[in-house]
């Protein structure tokens, strides 16, 4: 399959409400976000990375360990904003018409599941992909742990492993009985889709839920959900590092 207009693009800013300095907390002596960039280049992909930033910091620790940072504005809300900015400035001639968006908290995505992503945006019909695995019950309450609840299109058996994003919540959702979904927050767009959402202006159920992902649903914009049985740590919280710890550790 051919990639040649594909992109990586890993969102990363200096402030955080939880972890002071995120992105450059050392994991086995590694910054967080030189995981991710890590994780970015074992898709063998062959396609640019770009860390989009807003510190000057972040950036040459990224140019420090061989990778290729973009400077962007402090003002932005949202990671697709950022990456927009630093695509804009990368490529003004608009060569990469396919983005896959990773978070830049994620140091232990594989390779594997990226690749996937940018096979699947290649499918013309699809406007935004993202990534679900099944919940475990600890995660139900979690409000860090974001749900998805998801209309798959065999409803009666439910073995398709890709569905249609309906709604996005730090709550549980649904209720009843029904399969609980993790939301892995990276996703591939297509640029025109993405250039779309950029002029949106964050929507009410954004704003209440603060998921951004909630802005495309709110204008129409079609959110597919893969899933997966990968349950990649998300550091948002000191307990979050230290499981990432323990879990490179155990790589050992």
């Amino acid at each position: 399959m051919n990639f040649s207009d594909t992109i990586i693009m890993i969102p990363s800013r200096l402030g955080s409400t939880r972890l002071n300095q995120k992105p450059l907390l050392k994991i086995k002596g590694i910054p967080l976000i030189i995981h991710v960039l890590n994780c970015a280049k074992s898709a063998n992909l062959n396609i640019p990375i770009i860390v989009a930033t807003d510190d000057q910091i972040i950036a040459n620790e990224v140019k420090k360990y061989g990778g290729l940072a973009i400077m962007t504005s402090k003002n932005h809300i949202s990671g697709s904003d950022r990456i927009h900015e630093a695509l804009e400035k990368f490529d003004p001639n608009k060569k990469y018409k396919k983005i896959i968006h990773l978070q830049g908290d994620l140091p232990n995505i594989s390779g594997q599941l990226i690749k996937r992503l940018a096979k699947e945006i290649q499918d013309i019909s699809k406007e935004i992909i993202t990534v679900v695995v099944k919940a475990k019950p600890e995660e139900f309450e979690d409000s860090s742990v974001v749900k998805v609840a998801i209309a798959f299109s065999n409803v009666e058996d439910n073995q398709t492993d890709v569905g249609n994003a309906l709604y996005f919540s730090r709550a549980c959702i649904p209720t009843g009985n029904a399969t609980v979904w993790h939301h892995i927050g990276i996703y591939s767009w297509r640029r025109d889709t993405l250039e779309r959402f950029v002029k949106l202006k964050p929507s009410p159920l954004e704003k209440s839920e603060k998921l951004e992902q909630l802005r495309a649903l709110e204008a129409g914009i079609n959110i597919h959900s893969i899933i997966t049985d990968e349950h990649p740590i998300g550091v948002d919280t000191q307990k979050d590092l230290e499981k990432a710890e323990n879990y490179f550790r155990d790589l050992t």
